[in-house]
This record gives C-alpha cells, sequence and structure tokens, in this order.
C-alpha cells in the first residue's frame, strides 16, 4: 500500500496546522487515539489514493473491512460497558476528586448525560464520572468519613507542649469518639492521630497526679489534726475532701502516676481525721443512741419519782 501525501503545483504540501496554532499563540491538543470516523476517513482516501499499477487485493480490502466493523463493534462493546459501568454506581458510595474542592464524599443517586458526558449525582450536585476517585461499600465508606471526623478532631487540639489540664475534657472527648468505632472503622484511623491522642492523654495524666500530690503535701500533718478543735477540724475536713473527690476522679492510670508516699499519706490523713471525728462526738464516739436511751430513763425515773413523792404527802 503506498503512502498517500497531497501534491500542489508539483510540490508536497505540509500540515501547516501546528506551526499556525503557533503563529497565534494557542497550542493544539493532538489526541493520537483512532476512532470510528477516522478509520473510515482513512479506508476511503486508501481507496481513492491507491496506485492503479499496483491495486490492493481483494483480500486486502476484506481484512480492512473486517477490521473496521471490529473497530466498530468495539466501541459499542466500550460505550455499553461504559453505560454499565456508570449505572452501576447508583446507591454505591464515592469519593469525588473535586481538585481545588477537595473530596467529596456521599452516595450516587442517579447518573444522567449532559454535553455529552456522563454525571455522577452526589449530595445534589452532578461531577463529571472522570472525577470518580473511589467506589466503597458502606462500613468501608462510613469507615473513612468517621476517621476524617476524628482527625480533624484531634487536629483541633492543642500540642503536647501547650496542653493544659484545662484541656482534659476535650482530650477524653477524642478518646471516647475512637473507641466509639468498630474494630474495622479504628483501620482508617492514623497512625500519627492515635500517637498525639496518646501524648496528649500522658500529659493529662502528669498533670493530674501532680495536682493530688500537690493537694496531699498542703493537708495538716497527723499530729495537727488529732489536736484540733471543732473549728480547726472543719477547716481540715474541707482541705481531705478535695483531696478526696480528686483521688475518686483519678483513673487507674492516673493513680499509677502518684508516688507510694504521697497514698500513705493521704490516707493517714484520712485515718485522723475520721479519729477525730469521733472524739468530739458526745461520749466519746458513741453515736448518740446511749445518750438518748439514758435521759428517757431518766426522764421516767423521775416522774416515777414525782409520783412517789406526790402520793407520800397525800397520805
Amino acid at each position: 500500500m503506498a503512502v498517500i501525501q497531497e501534491v500542489q503545483n508539483g510540490k508536497l504540501v505540509e500540515d501547516t496546522s501546528e506551526s499556525t496554532s503557533k503563529k497565534n499563540g494557542s497550542k493544539k491538543n493532538v489526541d493520537n487515539t483512532m476512532g470510528q470516523d477516522q478509520f473510515l476517513q482513512l479506508l476511503v482516501a486508501q481507496m481513492q489514493y491507491q496506485d492503479p499499477l499496483e491495486p490492493t487485493s481483494n483480500t486486502e480490502w476484506v481484512a480492512q473491512m473486517a477490521t473496521f466493523s471490529m473497530v466498530e463493534s468495539l466501541n459499542g462493546m466500550k460505550e455499553e460497558f461504559g453505560k454499565q459501568a456508570a449505572n452501576d454506581l447508583v446507591g454505591k458510595y464515592v469519593f469525588i476528586n473535586d481538585g481545588d474542592n477537595g473530596f467529596v464524599r456521599g452516595k450516587v443517586d442517579y447518573v444522567t448525560k449532559e454535553d455529552g458526558k456522563t454525571k455522577l449525582s452526589v449530595n445534589d450536585k452532578l461531577y463529571d464520572i472522570d472525577k470518580l476517585d473511589t467506589v466503597s461499600d458502606q462500613e468501608y465508606y462510613e469507615g473513612a468519613v468517621l476517621a476524617k471526623e476524628l482527625h480533624d478532631m484531634i487536629q483541633l487540639l492543642p500540642s503536647e507542649n501547650n496542653v493544659t489540664i484545662q484541656d482534659a475534657g476535650l482530650v477524653q472527648s477524642a478518646r471516647d469518639e475512637y473507641e466509639k468505632l468498630t474494630e474495622t472503622q479504628k483501620k482508617f484511623v492514623d497512625k500519627a492521630d492515635l500517637d498525639k491522642l496518646a501524648a496528649l492523654e500522658n500529659r493529662i495524666d502528669a498533670f493530674k497526679a501532680t495536682e493530688f500530690t500537690h493537694t496531699v503535701n498542703n493537708l495538716p500533718a497527723v499530729g495537727q489534726i488529732e489536736s484540733a478543735d471543732e473549728e480547726t477540724l472543719a477547716k481540715y475536713s474541707e482541705q481531705y475532701d478535695k483531696a478526696k473527690e480528686l483521688y475518686e476522679g483519678l483513673t487507674e492510670k492516673q493513680r499509677k502516676n502518684i508516688a507510694e508516699e504521697t497514698i500513705k499519706q493521704y490516707n493517714a490523713v484520712g485515718e485522723a481525721m475520721k479519729k477525730a471525728a469521733d472524739k468530739l462526738k458526745p461520749d466519746g464516739g458513741a453515736d448518740g443512741s446511749e445518750t438518748d436511751v439514758a435521759a428517757i430513763l431518766n426522764k421516767i425515773l423521775a416522774e416515777l419519782q414525782a409520783q412517789k413523792d406526790n402520793s407520800a404527802a397525800g397520805n
């Protein structure tokens, strides 16, 4: 088969479309793929400009026509497969790469054609199917979404060096959200996020242990408690109750950060407070029930004695 090129005035004519495009300051996008129309044009040109001295044989024509039919069939199959693949996306959870706007996530509501392009409806907005990044099932989708939300929450937390004990509630909220995830969903969480959360928790644990230790160190000594009067003991009791509230609010992990000597001091003050309070009760620590019974008996005896005296006076 001869190669044919256009001839004018006895000279070969070169394609000046590219040079013309450059002169106009624009770039020409060249599609290197051959479609059905291009193949047909090439076949017609070959028939028109074939060398009459070396005509193409019937076998070659049949082969080329068969190739043309095959290309046409493949294009039809490709189009049908494309339609079927697009329709299969309806109801699926997808991630759309929307360029500078980031990723859009949601469920495909329907598929439509617009300006010759297949478009997906996600969150009431149409996107080119070419922007489709990921197709997932519901579990994968929910895991990715929840992991992204947890990531955003952890990123809003202060750094390890700037965290304070006042941030304890926020740090605990992030941990609670993580624990709500299923084991499968937890796999979507970045290790860097978990490392930051653990580091913040360790700092909070250290802060709480330090706060409790400082409070215990400011408690009165056992000797002071034993010799305190009722008014002074009431003040000591307020200090101890604050330390007790802090201790009961600590987790087992946080309590492990407290020195053993501090725990012993805390327990010793508690025992001394209890003994001092019992000592100030009537009758050396009785709960008052015996005193009440004795008072009633004395009253009865006094009434009986009065009745006896009255009877003696009457006689």
